[in-house]
């Protein structure tokens, strides 16, 4: 889903964001748009070979989410991934393996609209659908 973004292309975007293209941002929001699924602070502060440490990647990540160029997502693994897609998605999770496949598939229209009646909220800014399962690899290793 995920292609190769040139850096230009990602200093440009943190630029439109209000954000300065510092070497750590650039960095950082590079791999993340090349990462085929959501990453771990973890893994991003592994991947940048020593370009930054994981305070930074941590601050890096909160401005970049602010920004509007990262989404922080929760998979009830007890700690959080982030990545960067403008697509509205949802997420399928292989409980064995801990592998995540992105998911076009979406809610019903108007289910926004019904749950914020449903719960007496004021407004509804946004939604999370995750499916959890066993993926076609770890099946195979079960048989």
């Amino acid at each position: 889903m995920k292609h190769r973004v040139g850096i230009d292309t990602v200093q440009a975007g943190l630029r439109d964001a209000g954000l300065r293209a510092t070497t750590q941002r650039v960095a950082l929001l590079h791999t993340l748009l090349s990462s085929s699924g959501p990453v771990s602070v973890e893994a991003l502060t592994k991947s940048s070979k020593g370009a930054y440490d994981l305070a930074t990647a941590y601050r890096t990540l909160d401005a970049l989410v602010l920004a509007g160029l990262a989404k922080r997502i929760e998979l009830s693994q007890g700690r959080a991934l982030f990545e960067a897609s403008s697509e509205h998605h949802h997420h399928a999770v292989c409980t064995t393996c801990g592998k995540i496949v992105d998911i076009d598939a979406c809610l019903p229209q108007g289910i926004d609209a019904r749950v914020q009646k449903a719960s007496g909220f004021a407004a509804i800014s946004d939604h999370s659908l995750e499916f959890f399962g066993t993926c076609a690899g770890c099946a195979k290793k079960k048989v």
